[in-house]
């Protein structure tokens, strides 16, 4: 199952000790190094949050002791957790940062500084301690992952979305002829374009029915709405209006979206019904084609048109 939401702990690393050395009569230890600091970075290669545990600790290394002959600790590593694109990073439910893009680094945490050697505090008396600025950050933390896309594809189930989202892209999205084959948001790539099919949406789902709306989420991030409408339906314009209604429940901001509607199915009914049900959403002054999965020049359309509707 898709994992988008985890709460982990996080720390920076604590400031190595300062060594207490001597050398020819005189101190010579040499204060420690610096804890790692620890940042979030993007990729686009991960896709959900799966790789991390709530039981356990992410931690930075701590600083290296100093040495004699007033050597500073050695350098240690920061900590980097690889995020999917986009997850929002919360502190105590304030939204802190987005990590958006791929390659993008936010820096959350900063390691301690060395304590000072024995070098440092007879050279300058007055200093005696440093143990606040040697201590560590840390902090518990919220990741909540929205799937970014360009299109995502809605309608009821078995509207033909995750075999189009097949025949379009390079996803391998499992299909079958009932409810609920697509249990969780599928990803495809079609000439650099990302196209997710939203599973689960039925009339009730606003009410917690069939998959619920916990996957709306992952629909913020999305430029254009591809809604499928099957021509197997009995009144395909009234079961658009229906999942259109169920929307305006759901999100506001799916439901003002760009949309195009596409008809599914056209080799199940005669030219004429299909006449029929394209002339009665353009009445209505909604943008609508028709495709079919046997029918490639249809397909070619389709791609045609979400790239054109994202220029």
């Amino acid at each position: 199952m898709l994992q988008d939401k985890v709460k982990i702990r996080i720390e920076s690393g604590k400031g190595g000790e300062g060594s207490v050395a001597m050398y020819a009569n005189r101190c010579s230890g040499g204060d420690g190094g610096k804890g790692g600091d620890v940042y979030l970075k993007g990729s686009m290669h991960t896709y959900d949050l799966s790789r991390f545990d709530p039981e356990k600790i992410y931690k930075a290394p701590n600083g290296l002791p100093g040495q004699q002959k007033e050597r500073k600790g050695d350098k240690v590593e920061d900590l980097t957790l690889i995020l999917p694109l986009t997850t929002e990073v919360y502190l105590e439910n304030n939204l802190i940062g987005k990590i958006e893009n791929d390659g993008q680094v936010l820096k959350i945490l900063e390691g301690g500084v060395g304590g000072y050697g024995n070098a440092t505090l007879i050279r300058n008396r007055e200093w005696r301690s440093n143990d606040k600025e040697r201590a560590n950050q840390m902090g518990v933390y919220t990741l909540v992952l929205k799937l970014k896309s360009d299109v995502i594809f809605i309608g009821y189930p078995n509207a033909g979305k995750s075999s189009l989202l097949n025949e379009l892209t390079n996803a391998h999205v499992k299909t079958a002829a009932y409810q609920f084959t697509t249990l969780e948001p599928q990803l495809g790539i079609m000439d650099g374009l990302v196209l997710m099919d939203l599973p689960g949406l039925i009339e009730g789902t606003y009410d917690g029915k069939g998959l619920g709306t916990s996957f709306v989420k992952h629909t913020e991030n999305c430029k254009l709405v591809a809604h499928f409408v099957s021509l197997e339906d009995e009144d395909p314009y009234q079961s658009y209006t229906s999942m259109r209604e169920e929307i305006r429940k759901i999100s506001k901001d799916m439901y003002e979206k760009p949309e195009i509607v596409v008809l599914t199915k056209t080799d199940m009914v005669d030219e004429k019904v299909l006449a029929e049900v394209t002339k009665t959403f353009k009445d209505k002054g909604i943008k609508v084609l028709s495709t079919c999965i046997i029918d490639e020049q249809s397909i070619d359309q389709l791609k045609e048109t979400f790239k054109s509707a994202l220029k």
